[in-house]
């Protein structure tokens, strides 16, 4: 129903405004006609209706419907009759014209607030206010088609006309005054029950009552200026007014662009109190100027310089008080995401992220939210705070590249809605690329640690391992070859047998070396080179149950860590199917790419049990991977076990060893 009204009252409209541009060619219009206006809300209200077509808002829908049809109706009729005295039905046209606009600007008034912003009646507990803002509508309807059009406002197209339903005594002043009051309190009651909904709201709720409030106070500042202007802009401004709430109600039902309003608030108390600022100060200087120093002093030539002059400092006052009753920080969101963003990229040193960055993000998100406390903790036990104090708190995590990071913690008093958990994500999200770099700034630090300590500790194996057995082996043998170099003169046979018992133990000591050298690197790969070592170890590994296949096709001169670590990666990987998985077959691929080695080991065994715990051989193989950069994965179904590693590496210059 009300999307019939609704078109109906849009096709009313566009019939008035064309008529009105016929009779504004022949000259059959009076200034202000106000025509705009009523098209303006038939338009606006009509397609409003439409819009709404597929929401449960049923009884918003209606009314808005009926609003459209009585401002496009009132001024369909009213042009109609502009035509002249001769179009047929024109007394009637005119009567009804003259007056169904009312219920339309009172519905607009007293009644929409209460059905804001679900679309359906409110509550019981507003109920008097709905049947108070009725009995309004119908009291102002009526009295409007029934006051003689001489106690009224007429265009003078119509003067001498007479209202065929007059009744004298509602022309009386009495009568208007109760209705204007009427009006009044009506209006009142449905604006503060408006507020104080908008009071108790949460979440989405809160958020479309604050564009209906929005929407409103743009219809009133329109409206209310379209009164001081001059004629010339009367009309348009006052057609403009028309339009805000319609718009506001459209995007408050369909939950459309929500999370926004704060912005668009802010934005239009500025440029608002930046007109009125503008107007003031333009106003008394004319004045001033004008009554103290005389007329000929050029008041509207100084007067825009001043206004010139003070227009760009007021803004940004303005907009920085504003902003911080608005959203709590003296910037929008979306600056304070900027400034945020700014002030990660130009950190140089990972401590300054630390001592500094961390603290001003925290600080940053409680200005924002009007919190009391607000708290970062990372995953490393690093904790940055701002703030105190009791109230309700609301953690995010911080996720970066899939991984959480930490936790951003806001505490305040006055609790939480959408809005603010939505706001508090999008600093969260900035906050994660500085807790991301933290982390992998320390991750690094530990790395090296780790690298210096291995470093040192193999050192010191080596040393205890050389000091206390290959040195004394050697010393010892030493003694020996001496001894036998002083019995060769005298006792050659002596010599001899001292030699036959060192020769054993010499051969013992190079052993001892070359056990040494094999931990440092597998000899083999010195000897054989990677493609043959790995074919050697396939067939060492074969056995009666179980074939291990190497395929490994011509390798580039490859850095040594890579060479070792891909050799002790089929090692793992081929022993492992070979003793656990059952396997008959177990294929090891080896294959360089441009710039990394891609080494797979894939066997047709039962593969591993779900629950299977990681082993050290796992954790071993998956290191020795990424701490040359690389990846690791592993993948066991039914069919066996795919194990693949990804190597990268540089390219070894010609002739390098």
């Amino acid at each position: 129903m009300g999307v019939v009204l609704g078109a109906v009252g849009v096709v009313a409209g566009l019939l008035g405004a064309g008529l009105h541009a016929a009779n504004a060619a022949a000259g059959r219009t009076s200034e202000p006609s106000f025509w705009l206006m009523g098209f303006a809300a038939s338009l606006a209200y009509g397609l409003g209706s439409v819009l709404l077509r597929r929401s449960d808002a049923t009884v918003l829908r209606n009314l808005m419907g009926a609003v459209a049809l009585a401002q496009g109706g009132s001024l369909l009729l009213q042009e109609y009759a502009f035509l002249g005295t001769a179009v047929p039905g024109r007394e009637w046209s005119l009567w009804l014209g003259s007056w169904c606009w009312a219920p339309g600007y009172v519905a607009i008034a007293a009644l929409l607030p209460l059905l804001l912003p679900e679309g359906r009646l409110p509550s019981p507990r507003w109920w008097p206010a709905l049947v108070l803002s009725t009995a309004t509508l119908l009291v102002v309807s009526v009295s409007w088609a029934l006051t003689p059009y001489d106690a009224q406002d007429f265009p003078e197209p119509f003067a001498g006309a007479r209202n065929p339903v007059a009744v004298e005594a509602m022309g009386d002043p009495v009568v208007w005054v109760v209705g204007g009051s009427a009006l009044v309190v009506a209006v009142l009651v449905a604006f503060t029950s408006l507020v104080v909904r908008w009071q108790g709201a949460v979440d989405v709720q809160r958020q479309q009552l604050k564009w209906v409030l929005l929407g409103y106070a743009g219809t009133v500042l329109l409206f209310g200026l379209a009164q001081v202007l001059p004629v010339a802009t009367t009309e348009v401004v006052a057609g403009l007014a028309m339009v805000p709430l319609p718009a506001a109600i459209g995007v408050a039902v369909l939950r459309h662009g929500l999370w926004e309003v704060d912005v668009v608030i802010s934005r239009s108390l500025v440029y608002g109190l930046l007109s009125a600022v503008v107007a003031g100060v333009y106003a008394a200087t004319v004045w001033f100027l004008g009554e103290v120093l005389g007329e000929s002093t050029g008041a509207p030539i100084v007067a825009t310089t001043v206004i010139a002059l003070l227009a760009l400092p007021a803004r940004t006052w303005l907009q920085r008080h504003v902003n911080r009753w608005v959203h709590g920080d003296a910037e929008e969101p979306y600056a304070v995401l900027a400034r945020l963003g700014d002030r990660l990229g130009s950190v140089a040193a990972p401590d300054e992220l630390v001592e500094r960055v961390l603290p001003s993000v925290v600080e940053q998100v409680a200005r924002s939210l009007r919190a009391q406390e607000a708290r970062l903790a990372l995953g490393d036990g690093t904790v940055a705070s701002y703030g105190g104090g009791a109230g309700e708190e609301v953690a995010v995590d911080l996720v970066y590249a899939g991984e959480r990071l930490g936790v951003l913690a806001v505490r305040r008093s006055a609790g939480f809605d959408d809005a603010d958990v939505r706001a508090l994500d999008r600093l969260a999200a900035q906050a994660a690329v500085a807790a991301h770099t933290v982390l992998l700034s320390r991750e690094a630090q530990r790395a090296r640690e780790a690298v210096v300590l291995a470093r040192e500790e193999e050192r010191r194996r080596l040393r205890r391992d050389l000091h206390d057995g290959v040195g004394p082996s050697l010393a010892a043998l030493a003694l020996h070859a001496e001894t036998a170099r002083d019995l060769a003169a005298e006792d050659p046979a002596a010599a001899v047998a001292v030699l036959d018992r060192l020769v054993p133990r010499l051969n013992a000591a190079v052993a001892d070396v070359r056990a040494l050298v094999h931990e440092l690197r597998p000899p083999t790969l010195d000897e054989l080179g990677l493609v043959t070592a790995v074919h050697a170890l396939a067939d060492r590994l074969s056995t009666g149950r179980t074939r291990v296949v190497a395929e490994v096709d011509a390798l580039p001169e490859l850095p040594a860590a890579v060479e070792v670590a891909a050799y002790h990666l089929v090692g793992e990987a081929a022993g492992n199917a070979v003793r656990h998985s059952g396997a008959s077959v177990v294929r090891v691929r080896i294959v360089a790419g441009h710039d990394a080695l891609e080494v797979t080991v894939a066997d047709d065994g039962t593969g591993l049990p779900q629950a299977a715990p990681t082993g050290l051989g796992m954790t071993t193989m998956r290191e020795r991977a990424e701490e040359l950069g690389g990846r690791f994965t592993l993948h066991s179904d039914d069919d066996g076990t795919l194990v693949t590693a990804t190597l990268p590496f540089a390219p070894v210059p010609v002739g390098a060893a």
